[in-house]
């Protein structure tokens, strides 16, 4: 990648998640002040990424078409927009068309992720992507603590005005270091698509510079990858969620111990996505780095699970987060190579939706169920799902040996 784009899709990447990580703390006060039930705030919070699932395809489609910038840009202005209007509007049935409307125009991270994936080549994709996925970890650890501060130290005090259009200003932000800085990675319909690979057939994931095999993938291996995004936003979400209970309920930490603990885990999952994923990726591939992901993230859910005091679950817990953004990162440069060079942005964008549907499930599922039960079942389901990640990448592993074997 060229040495401009790096910083510059980083800082812009950041500014174009943190609006949306800023609104998740109100939406419980959203409720309380409007007198909205918990299936109705529910709704609400699962409103937006439900609908990022149905569009960001299409932003990607526009994008792969018509170019990158434009649809980026496009799409980070009309987020901005979104923003100032939510926190105009003052009852909960307009909250509900508005955050319509943020669903609608939220397809522009996937977006970015393509551009990456244009500006790479096999060996250091993974790397770049991890980069990208790191602005994201450090957006969703920073937003929710700006939203938590200015929305008012109790319901009387709330206000949901000042996040935002704290929002829509960062919204704007990015929108103006991409028209100032960001250059056109992909020339849309002039640039020569290369013809999709036939369903059985697809190009993947070669070890560091060399040319990557073919190898037979199939529409089910395809489906597999897209799949294990949905997995990846649950583990990620429940696990987040999960661990304040977990902390308080468990082992009697308090509001600070929680506070910390929480950006202990984004702390490692930012380890994993900005120093750990490049050199494991160009020393062992990406469908072994990959591998070694999930290995992590078992091998730390089961010590969490089986720890013997507060201090080695705790440990182990941060082991599976350094895990899944290793394997979580390292899957968006699997999929940029096993999709045709003409739907990389189409791809990115159904994987982005999956990913986010499963961040909001997660918490909801795990809430509404899990807790309940046993505070420790959130994350003994987490590992049953990652056991499902290690086996696809263990399947891989033996596809791409059998292919690259003379």
């Amino acid at each position: 990648m060229v040495c401009w784009l790096v910083p510059v899709l980083f800082i812009t990447i950041f500014a174009a998640v943190i609006p949306s990580s800023i609104i998740l703390p109100m939406l419980p006060f959203i409720g309380q002040k409007y007198g909205a039930s918990s299936f109705e705030i529910s709704l609400l919070f699962t409103l937006m990424p439900a609908l990022i699932i149905v569009f960001a395809p299409m932003w990607g489609r526009l994008s792969d078409k018509f170019g990158r910038k434009p649809v980026f840009m496009l799409s980070l202005a009309a987020s901005s927009i979104t923003f100032i209007i939510f926190g105009l509007v003052d009852s909960l049935e307009s909250m509900f068309v508005v955050r319509a409307m943020q669903g609608v125009t939220g397809g522009n991270v996937s977006i970015a992720f393509a551009m990456v994936a244009d500006s790479t080549n096999h060996e250091n994709r993974s790397k770049s992507l991890g980069y990208a996925t790191g602005a994201t970890a450090m957006a969703f650890s920073i937003g929710p603590v700006l939203g938590g501060l200015l929305m008012g130290k109790d319901l009387a005090s709330f206000t949901h005005a000042t996040p935002s259009f704290l929002a829509a200003g960062l919204a704007a932000i990015a929108t103006l270091i991409g028209v100032m800085f960001l250059k056109e990675t992909r020339v849309g319909s002039n640039r020569k698509a290369t013809p999709a690979p036939s369903d059985a057939t697809l190009e993947t994931i070669g070890e560091g510079g060399t040319v990557p095999p073919r190898v037979l993938i199939g529409r089910v291996g395809m489906a597999m990858i897209i799949g294990q995004f949905l997995i990846a936003g649950y583990v990620s979400g429940s696990d987040q969620f999960a661990f304040a209970f977990w902390a308080q309920g468990l082992h009697n930490w308090g509001p600070d111990d929680v506070s910390f603990g929480m950006a202990a885990m984004g702390l490692g999952y930012m380890v994993a996505t900005l120093g750990l994923v490049g050199p494991l990726t160009k020393r062992l591939g990406d469908v072994g780095s990959y591998l070694v992901g999930g290995t992590l993230d078992v091998i730390g859910l089961s010590i969490m699970l089986l720890g013997t005091n507060v201090w080695i679950s705790a440990a182990g817990l941060w082991i599976a987060i350094v895990g899944v953004g290793i394997w979580s990162t390292v899957l968006s440069s699997v999929l940029t190579k096993v999709s045709p060079e003409d739907k990389v942005g189409y791809m990115l964008g159904i994987s982005n939706g999956f990913s986010m549907v499963g961040r909001v499930c997660g918490p909801l599922i795990a809430g509404s169920f899990f807790l309940d039960i046993n505070l420790n079942l959130p994350f003994a389901i987490s590992l049953l799902l990652v056991l499902v990640v290690v086996a696809n990448a263990t399947r891989l592993l033996i596809i791409q040996r059998r292919v690259s074997a003379p």
